[in-house]
């Protein structure tokens, strides 16, 4: 890709090289390999602005792991498994909805809101918060999220259910085979991985 090289004076072919690059982010220092445009021929760096937002993604994927905040795809799928729009959403949580809306596309929320978002992927404490805010939504939002939120109870409790089931089939064969749950369990999962 040919673009326009300021040291050069014209536009130049150009690659694109990996290197480490600290950003500070909240004030912590975020190492990350950069990809970078750079011309050809006198090793200019460039702006790529496709490349820069790469960049910074990772940079915010790091900062995001390295103190357990939800990623934007965790925060989407929390807001759509209660069938809320961003709208109804925000309301809910007390926030505006364009906040939704950036921590969906890559804005980095607040380490408290985060918490309080991977809470509320336990329909139980949905509940609970729309037990505290339910006059901030229509009285359709309002029966929509309460049904998805049954739904949602209903399924973790066949899930628990199941659960149940197969851990009493694995410590009844265990005991056949003279060997603790655990130790059985840990020896299955052995031959799986």
């Amino acid at each position: 890709m040919k673009k326009f090289c300021p040291v050069c004076g014209i536009e130049q072919e150009t690659e694109i090289i990996e290197k480490e690059e600290a950003s500070n982010v909240r004030g912590d220092e975020i190492k990350a390999l950069a990809r970078i445009r750079v011309c050809s021929v006198c090793g200019e760096e460039l702006f790529d602005e496709e490349l820069e937002e790469g960049n910074i993604k990772r940079v915010y994927d790091i900062y995001r792991e390295k103190h357990g905040i939800l990623s934007t795809k965790e925060i989407r799928n929390i807001r759509e498994n209660y069938g809320l729009s961003q709208r109804a959403f925000a309301k809910l949580l007390g926030i505006g909805e364009a906040s939704i809306a950036r921590y969906e596309t890559g804005a980095l929320p607040e380490k408290s809101l985060s918490n309080l978002l991977m809470l509320l992927k336990d329909p139980k404490n949905m509940e609970k918060l729309l037990e505290k805010n339910e006059d901030v939504l229509s009285q359709r939002e309002k029966a929509r999220l309460i049904r998805r939120i049954e739904e949602m109870k209903e399924e973790r409790e066949n899930t628990l259910k199941i659960s149940e089931e197969l851990y009493k089939l694995l410590e009844e064969k265990a005991k056949r085979e003279g060997k603790t749950t655990d130790k059985f369990v840990e020896e299955i999962l052995i031959k799986v991985i």
